[in-house]
């Protein structure tokens, strides 16, 4: 405390600054409160010196001003807590607090600390959520409500090559065949192919297949609907054929001249940025042209897929994006060099002040290369960021320091406080943050040092080479835990890539890109781009170098509150002085112990996408797919969040392809294919429930699986994945999870199952589907799902299905009959039932839905036939065409007459039969399925859909209003054991 009054004293007493100035005046001001207490240390002896020393040293950082370097942080804290809200604040509201918190700020800055930090906390924090408040009313993104293929016209304002053909970013000015009622006004289209694009500038038209910005592929994931919203895009999608060029019209419509000469100032700036990239790729093509002009313009998107993992997982995916690292190096080498060359004149070095004109011309220069990197959102915080410190240095000021770092963060947050909650924003201070702190502490331990001072040569190599291994680690260290809770992987050898590659960057790759720059002009640019073409070539071979030695580990998603408790630590550890900042120490050792903690993965989760097409059945590191070649853009992102190791296809069954050959998918299906189908649904369910953990499918019809890993002895959930309208109802009667890929006419299963719709799906977005254990404190059954023969009796009848429908007959005693007693399953939509929301519960009696189902069902000479001939075959018959697991039957076609074959798959090594007949029909007792109760918790990946960047799901264009949002229940309770009874299996007390 002492030696803080005395550096504070001193910096007062500066000459020619009356009482130290306006600083000083508040360093006396914020040091007035403290005046009390003791100065001498005895004083703070006894029970109480702990909190003396603790008031002691807030006093102190309070003096030198720390606690305006949380004012950011606090705002950014405000924008996060209002952008995760369920709903949006009331604008009226939010402004009557804030005005409150300010008020009592202004009124409370000479009362004592505790009062002050109060209300100026709360004041910082609700300034960010009023600035996301604002930012949200002032875009109001128009978001395209559902996909659609139309005709769009509109101007061209920026493109950019793809390895496939050409990106295109369009203002729509008009839409036909349809016209969209409320058309996006702006979208990214792919061309492909190698037809000549259009100009920027120029008008297009085009038949294009328009698309919503897709939400998150799993609940805490990156929400592309949220950026889209907030950069201003609309919609996504691609051109059928090449794009049309169009004469541009000279005023566009409800634009005025001001309007105008912007967007005309904005096409020639993307029309130089095209010129340059184009020069580029003239000199350097393939991946090489593609990084030079990812550095230089920010178009990346030609690079291939390989060029770019590599990268990533050589921790170097930060030189393609355009960022700190860029501006720094290109405003640094711009002034360093004009600096350099106004000394060699002694008469302009005494005239002007060398250092502030090369400050200027600097900021310009960073201005210019903001222009042609395309205004990315990177590189608009950089810029902010680097003309806040150059003007420090212009103003005679400190450029590197905190409070230009924390005056930066301000004005970005005070534009787009939606980069609060991106990675970008928080991984780019992080490191900008704890570069200064590291090196400030560095200074502070060996100021005033003597020792051994090397040649100057020497020097200056062991200071470059010292300086850029600290940056790696200090860098590496700060970002990698939110690199972890944003993209749930972490570059294991991202240190070693630095090390090699930024020496080759910072040196050669930058100066000659910057020289290139220069040149263009006269045209004398193709060497310079050359020398930064062989660098761009060894950075490349250096990154799948590092990546062919292990590239990045999968981490898996963050527990709750990692990211929460390591910035909770990592401010006050960077961002304070005394040894307050140890404090930050206990929060971030909390954080990183989630990591050492072991995760309990026994329990099962069910994936389901956004648009119902891919489902997974996840079991620890292991994942079952329904379908052979996954969407790479969703399951990547699932495999990074659950660290999936192997991935195990499903089973292709080809029970009905003959039967569904040539039938439209929309097409309602007869009564002989009906039967077929329900006959094959019911082998291919009794094959998934020998086999948990797997997906049985059909090609163009259905995917079958049994969720295991339920409480003790219940049996698993059986889950079906439908791709055509008819068969939805079928697989209500014999599904509890029933996920429609299409529309099937219904919103809910009249058996209690819980059936997932398109339209359920448009506002939850993709499902998380988790066995939870039961309200009543019941443990789930913790044995991971394993192979059929570890899990059944080989020797006895084990009753398979969550309902207690079958019993099997397992091993080399089964007849590889199946035999068949359809009751209800000879309806296609026998499950369907018009309500109005989804529930789940115990299935009733077959024997009493068939009763229904044949009450309802009108006679035909159809079903007169069926009676009479019996639904039963004999046990010779099935005999004779039996097959493990399987059958085949033939059917008559009612159009042609021609019998019709539905053909088995290839038999596992597992022989099952399913006998679907009463228990005890052959005289075996059968004990009694037991009573459990499943519960399993459901979590949407759209958290709110009423907020702004979601309200379009609700949008109607058939009627041109917002429907009401789907309530969905957090968790659903099934229930086993009933054995057909129809009862409650597990009654309540």
């Amino acid at each position: 405390m002492e030696e803080g009054r005395e550096q504070s004293e001193g910096l007062e007493r500066r000459p020619g600054k009356r009482g130290g100035g306006w600083k000083g005046r508040a360093r006396r001001r914020l040091r007035r409160p403290f005046r009390a207490l003791p100065h001498n240390r005895s004083a703070y002896a006894g029970p109480r010196r702990p909190v003396g020393r603790f008031v002691a040293l807030a006093g102190e950082e309070l003096a030198f001003g720390r606690a305006f370097l949380f004012v950011p942080l606090l705002m950014a804290f405000g924008a996060a807590w209002w952008f995760s809200r369920s709903a949006s604040p009331a604008l009226w509201g939010l402004l009557l607090y804030w005005a409150i918190a300010v008020l009592s700020w202004l009124m409370l800055r000479h009362a004592r600390p505790g009062g002050r930090l109060a209300a100026g906390l709360a004041a910082a924090f609700l300034t960010g959520a009023v600035f996301a408040q604002f930012e949200v009313l002032r875009l109001s993104t128009v978001m395209l409500d559902s996909p659609v293929t139309t005709r769009v016209t509109g101007l061209v304002e920026a493109r950019e090559p793809t390895d496939s053909g050409w990106r295109y970013v369009v203002r729509v000015l008009a839409t036909e065949e349809p016209a969209i009622r409320r058309p996006p006004e702006r979208v990214t289209l792919v061309a492909r192919g190698k037809s000549p694009p259009v100009e920027i500038g120029g008008a297009m038209t085009g038949v294009a297949r328009l698309s919503p910005p897709s939400g998150p592929a799993l609940p805490g994931l990156v929400d592309f609907g949220f950026l889209s919203y907030f950069d201003g895009i609309g919609a996504v999608g691609f051109l059928y054929g090449a794009p049309q060029a169009l004469p541009t019209p000279a005023l566009l419509p409800q634009q005025g001249v001001a309007q105008s000469a912007g967007d005309a100032a904005g096409r020639w700036i993307e029309g130089l940025r095209d010129s340059i990239a184009s020069r580029i790729r003239a000199v350097l093509p393939g991946d090489t042209g593609a990084f030079a002009n990812a550095i230089i313009t920010g178009q990346r998107r030609a690079m291939s897929d390989g060029t770019l993992n590599a990268l990533r997982n050589a921790g170097l995916a930060h030189v393609i994006a355009i960022s700190g690292l860029h501006m720094a190096l290109a405003a640094g080498i711009f002034f360093s060099a004009l600096r350099l060359i106004l000394s060699f004149s002694p008469r302009a070095a005494e005239a002007v002040a060398t250092k502030k004109l090369a400050a200027l011309t600097a900021i310009f220069a960073a201005a210019f290369y903001l222009a042609i990197s395309g205004m990315q959102v990177s590189a608009r915080r950089a810029f902010i960021m680097l003309a806040i410190m150059l003007a420090a240095a212009v103003a005679d000021r400190p450029a590197i320091s905190l409070r230009n770092v924390a005056l930066a963060a301000l004005a970005i947050l005070a534009v787009s406080p939606s980069e609060a909650i991106g990675p970008g924003m928080q991984m780019s201070f992080a490191a900008t943050l704890a570069l200064i702190a590291g090196y400030s502490f560095w200074q502070r331990r060996h100021a005033g040092e003597g020792g051994f001072k090397p040649h100057a040569l020497a020097r200056i190599i062991l200071l470059a080479a010292s300086g850029i291994v600290m940056t790696a680690l200090i860098g590496g260290l700060s970002t990698a835990p939110i690199a972890m809770a944003h993209f749930q992987r972490v570059a294991g050898y991202g240190l070693l890539g630095n090390l090699l590659a930024m020496p080759i960057v910072t040196f050669l790759v930058m100066p000659a890109g910057l020289l290139a720059m220069l040149a263009m002009p006269l045209g004398l640019h193709a060497p310079f781009l050359l020398a930064m073409g062989l660098g761009l070539d060894w950075v490349i071979a250096i990154a799948k170098w590092v990546d062919g030695l292990g590239g990045a580990f999968e981490t898996g998603a963050m527990p709750p509150g990692f990211l929460l408790l390591f910035l909770a630590g990592f401010m006050p550890l960077v961002l304070l002085r005394t040894r307050l900042r140890l404090t930050g120490l206990a929060p971030m050792t909390l954080a990183l112990s989630l990591l050492i903690i072991p995760r309990e993965d026994g329990a099962p989760v069910l994936l389901v996408s956004e648009d119902g097409a891919l489902l997974a059945l996840l079991a620890g590191n292991a994942a079952a797919l329904s379908k052979n070649r996954p969407p790479a853009f969703i399951y990547e992102q699932w495999q990074s969040a659950y660290a999936i190791k192997a991935a195990e296809p499903p089973v292709e069954g080809e029970r009905i392809a003959v039967l569904l050959d040539g039938v439209d998918r929309f097409e309602r299906l007869d009564g002989e294919q009906m039967r077929a189908a329900n006959a094959a649904f019911e082998a291919d369910s009794a094959s998934a429930a020998a086999r948990p953990g797997r997906f049985i499918c059909e090609k163009d019809a259905w995917c079958v699986a049994a969720l295991s890993g339920a409480p003790a002895q219940a049996q698993p959930l059986r889950v079906a994945q439908v791709f055509r309208p008819a068969l939805t109802g079928a697989a209500c009667d014999r599904a509890d999870i029933v996920i429609s890929v299409y529309r099937p006419g219904f919103e809910a299963c009249r058996s209690g199952s819980f059936l997932v719709t398109p339209a359920m799906r448009r506002q939850t977005g993709a499902l998380r589907f988790m066995i939870k254990p039961p309200d009543d404190g019941a443990a789930p059954d913790k044995a991971k799902p394993s192979s059929p023969a570890e899990t059944l009796d080989m020797d006895a009848h084990a009753r398979v299905g969550l309902f207690g429908d079958f019993d099997y007959v397992i091993g080399d005693d089964a007849p590889g009959t199946v035999w068949e007693d359809s009751h209800s399953r000879l309806t296609g939509n026998a499950g369907a039932a018009l309500t109005d929301s989804p529930r789940a519960g115990p299935k009733p009696d077959l024997a009493q839905r068939a009763e229904a189902d044949e009450a309802a069902r009108p006679t035909s000479a159809l079903g007169s036939q069926m009676e009479s001939s019996g639904i039963r075959e004999n046990a010779s018959q099935q005999m004779d065409r039996a097959v493990p697991r399987a059958r085949e039957r033939q059917y008559r076609a009612s159009s042609n007459g021609e019998a019709a074959t539905v053909p088995a798959p290839v038999a596992s090594d597992l022989e099952i039969s399913a006998q679907n007949r009463p228990a005890g029909a052959r005289g075996e007792a059968l004990a009694p399925a037991p009573c459990n109760e499943i519960h399993v918790a459901i979590t949407p990946a759209i958290a709110s859909v009423t907020r702004p960047w979601s309200r379009h799901r609700l949008y109607d264009w058939r009627s041109g209003t917002y429907a009401g949002p789907i309530t969905l229940p957090e968790r659903l309770a099934f229930f086993s054991g009933s054995g057909g009874s129809g009862r409650q299996a597990c009654p309540e007390p």
